[in-house]
């Protein structure tokens, strides 16, 4: 018996090794890639999907959650990949290597400036933060405000006791001008600056309080609009395109240089977005090629996942040569700071 098991191994081993020098897989080996290319095609089919609906535009449902992920689909992306040359498969390689190179050519903006400045001539630093119900620490909101050397600060979800904290805290002393519409809930907007701001007023259009006032820096008159258009919902999309069209309509090519700030509830990679971009408008993390800089939510997550506060300039020559966050207790968004230098 034991003779006869001998000479099966023997055959076994004599087998496998005749198949590998005639250059056939062992069995084993076969399976081991048949996994690989199975475990390829599902990986690629879940990060296929923000791609296509960031060239599509077709944000349905809960599609205008998905597209929002792409920075880190592309990441992502990596691992079909992985799977496909595991499994040898062309075909499947071929298949990550598309879409990947779409999604970095999306994405590429973040992380590479273009833009000359003088970079020594600052002009500007803004800041937006979502207070969050009025539930932020105020006191650590002014401190960003004098840390940064703030000149223009918007803040959304402004409740009447988040200004009387603030006040507290000393923020009119560091920003002296304001238009302040505090209210319960989320819908209250505040715009204080340094600089002293003229033709100030309460926009209406937006289904939150939309905030304005025009500011000189150097030899320009620059509007400054705080905004926060509502979220999409799971299903029904209705007020946030509607906010998202009144957005795009804000301010008139006609007004003038313009600096819109604020919790958008929309990434750079939701058409609504890109629809803005089109109009003339540039993104300050693009400007300043800051990288991904997600702002929501904070504190829910080991981290945030997207970004959906932003800066975006139209018709000016000041662009953006630094993005940072800054973490608020309180705050369920990162605040996003910006600093504004003229081009060269």
């Amino acid at each position: 018996m034991g003779d006869d098991e001998s000479l099966d191994d023997a055959s076994a081993s004599a087998s496998a090794s005749a198949s590998a020098d005639a250059g056939v897989d062992p069995p084993r080996r076969r399976n081991w890639r048949l996994y690989a290319r199975i475990a390829a095609v599902l990986s690629l089919a879940a990060v296929l999907a923000p791609v296509v609906v960031r060239l599509t535009g077709w944000e349905a449902g809960p599609l205008a959650y998905v597209v929002s992920l792409l920075p880190w689909v592309v990441v992502a992306f990596f691992v079909p990949l992985s799977l496909a040359l595991l499994g040898r498969s062309k075909t499947l390689a071929i298949a990550a290597v598309v879409p990947l190179a779409v999604g970095v050519y999306t994405i590429q903006p973040l992380f590479w400036s273009w833009n000359v400045v003088t970079g020594d001539d600052i002009e500007l630093r803004v800041a937006t933060v979502n207070a969050t119900f009025g539930q932020a620490d105020a006191d650590a909101i002014v401190a960003m405000v004098r840390d940064h050397e703030i000149d223009v600060l918007a803040v959304q979800e402004l409740t009447p006791g988040e200004v009387r904290r603030l006040e507290s805290a000393g923020l009119d002393d560091a920003l002296p001008y304001s238009e302040v519409h505090a209210e319960e809930g989320f819908t209250g907007t505040g715009l204080w600056s340094r600089l002293p701001m003229g033709a100030t007023r309460d926009v209406p259009g937006l289904s939150a309080r939309t905030v304005t006032g025009t500011v000189e820096v150097g030899f320009i008159s620059l509007v400054v609009y705080a905004v926060h258009p509502a979220a999409p919902g799971p299903f029904d999309h209705s007020l946030w395109e509607a906010d998202m069209v009144a957005l795009a309509k804000l301010s008139p090519p006609s007004e003038g240089p313009v600096l819109i700030m604020g919790d958008f509830n929309a990434t750079r990679d939701h058409s609504a977005f890109r629809h803005l971009e089109s109009l003339g408008y540039d993104d300050a993390a693009d400007q300043a090629g800051a990288g991904f800089m997600p702002t929501f939510p904070q504190g829910r997550l080991p981290f945030p996942l997207v970004a959906i506060d932003h800066m975006v300039i139209r018709g000016s020559l000041l662009s953006a040569v630094s993005v940072s966050t800054v973490v608020i207790p309180g705050a369920d968004h990162r605040a996003l700071v910006a600093t504004y230098a003229w081009q060269g």
